[in-house]
Formats: C-alpha cells, sequence, structure tokens
C-alpha cells in the first residue's frame, strides 16, 4: 500500500482507491493533506492496465463471445484491476518527469 512520505502514514485500500479517481496528477494524503505524487515506476507499471480493455474487445471479436459473457469479462476484469492497482502505487512528495 502506498506510505505518504512527508508524514509517512500508510493509506489504506479505499482511502487509495477514492484518491486515484481523480483527474490531476497530483493525491492528497488524507492525514497531512500534503500533495503526493507517483513515482516514474509506477507510472510505467500502471500504465499497462490500459491495454486491457482493447484487448479484451480484440478477444471478444475474435473469437465470436456472447456480448453478456464479453460485458462479464469487462466487469470481471475491472474488479481485478480495481483490486490490485492499489498495492502497485509509490508515491513520492516530488513532482517528477513524465517519463
Amino acid at each position: 500500500m502506498p506510505k505518504c512520505q512527508s508524514c509517512g502514514t500508510t493509506w489504506t485500500w479505499l482511502q487509495c482507491v477514492c484518491r486515484l479517481c481523480t483527474l490531476g496528477d497530483c493525491l492528497t494524503c488524507p492525514s497531512c493533506r500534503q500533495d503526493q505524487f507517483l513515482t516514474i515506476k509506477a507510472r510505467k507499471k500502471t500504465s499497462l492496465f490500459v491495454f486491457i480493455a482493447p484487448l479484451l474487445m480484440f478477444i471478444s471479436v475474435a473469437f465470436g463471445i456472447e456480448p453478456f459473457v464479453s460485458l462479464a469479462l469487462f466487469v470481471a476484469s475491472f474488479a481485478v484491476v480495481l483490486g490490485i492497482f492499489p498495492f502497485l502505487i509509490e508515491l513520492t512528495d516530488e513532482r517528477g518527469p513524465m517519463w
């Protein structure tokens, strides 16, 4: 789980998921309210999740999977990604380059 670099507080899974639903590039620590940023290593690891949806669409079309089964695959993959995403997050208190 991510740990604030300013106050050392370890975030809970729910706090991390709520913070990740924002559009900005910084995450605010729930205890000290300091801005935290994803490390370059964490950004590289989590950027691979972007390819899951197109891959599932390709598999659904290529193998002729029923629409309801395809929808179930999307929901299941979303749940898995949401479940493991907070464990891949590493925080820093400095804004770094994109890559």
